[in-house]
């Protein structure tokens, strides 16, 4: 098919294929992505749940490297690539049945066609029903993440103990159900709500429309190359977390400090943080979420674009 042709000759695959694709390419996406960010990642968590313990992005990754040496940034990363990619799988599988329940539920042609506002509401319906399955993922690599923190300010409680992230996911997810029960893998599902759904909106928005604005006349979304995957990836991930960093700085600290017992809901926590500690601290650690969401966001989109096309090759040829 030539170039100048695609863009009127574009058909979607049907969904139960847009669904199995999307869920393989996203678990490359996430393997790929979180094997190049997990350091920043790291610092983000340990920042926004013990802001008093660290002045800054440096201080952490220095406090940390001193404790535990530079293998204490890739703390967790094995798991953490397991982790995020079971969450990306089940977040891009979700957004292709998404989009494709707002493009037949207006009469919409193809996803080609679909407007941002289109794209935005099937990222929000991904961000909520996702939740769903992701909200114990979360909870776990959250608390692989921040353990390092919990044990220095826990230090005389928890030297002895063997630290839950050494165990792995495995072991963070018996701990949690030996303590909690079930329920406890839903701590801080309301926080996850709302940051998920408005950062899909956001996310999901932003990364479709950057793709529409760079393709060239009579090409489709699909042909902007990895170069362009990387950039509209990184687009969509600083737009992200600009948009619900604070929302993520509670979400964070109800998931790692439930593991103290410090039960608190969303409002709760985001009026404490307010009360004590100020706005100030909802943005701790936002700059280090700036090169985190390129590297990881753009890296991510050029993983999970490069092996959708592969997939779909039949469509696209």
């Amino acid at each position: 098919m030539k170039k100048r042709d695609r863009a009127e000759n574009y058909k979607d695959p049907d969904t139960a294929r847009k669904a199995w694709t999307n869920f393989v390419a996203g678990s490359v996406g996430g393997a790929g992505s979180t094997s190049l960010s997990h350091p920043l990642d790291s610092v983000k968590v340990k920042m926004q749940t013990f802001p008093q313990l660290y002045n800054g992005g440096l201080h952490c990754m220095k406090e940390v490297m001193q404790k535990d040496g530079i293998r204490g940034l890739y703390r967790g990363l094995t798991p953490g690539v397991i982790l995020s990619m079971t969450e990306a799988s089940i977040r891009y599988m979700t957004y292709g049945i998404c989009q494709d329940i707002v493009r037949k539920a207006l009469s919409v042609e193809t996803s080609e066609k679909m407007t941002l506002l289109h794209n935005a509401l099937a990222g929000g319906l991904t961000g909520f029903l996702a939740t769903f399955a992701s909200c114990p993922i979360e909870l776990v690599k959250c608390r692989m993440q921040g353990m390092l923190g919990i044990t220095t300010a826990k230090r005389a409680a928890l030297e002895s103990e063997r630290p839950i992230a050494m165990r792995g996911p495995a072991g963070v997810l018996v701990h949690v159900l030996r303590t909690d029960g079930l329920r406890g893998l839903y701590h801080g599902f309301s926080s996850n709500i709302a940051r998920n759904t408005p950062g899909e909106m956001v996310f999901f928005a932003t990364y479709e429309q950057c793709r529409f604005f760079i393709k060239r006349p009579g090409q489709v979304k699909d042909d902007i190359g990895p170069l362009g995957s990387f950039f509209c990836g990184s687009c969509a991930g600083i737009a992200y977390w600009v948009s619900i960093y604070p929302l993520d700085s509670v979400k964070s600290r109800v998931q790692i400090l439930s593991s103290e017992g410090k039960v608190q809901g969303l409002w709760h926590t985001f009026w404490s943080i307010l009360r004590a500690e100020g706005v100030k601290k909802l943005y701790h650690g936002v700059g280090y979420s700036i090169p985190r969401a390129i590297i990881g966001s753009g890296s991510h989109f050029v993983f999970y674009d490069t092996t959708r096309k592969i997939l779909l090759r039949d469509l696209t040829s």
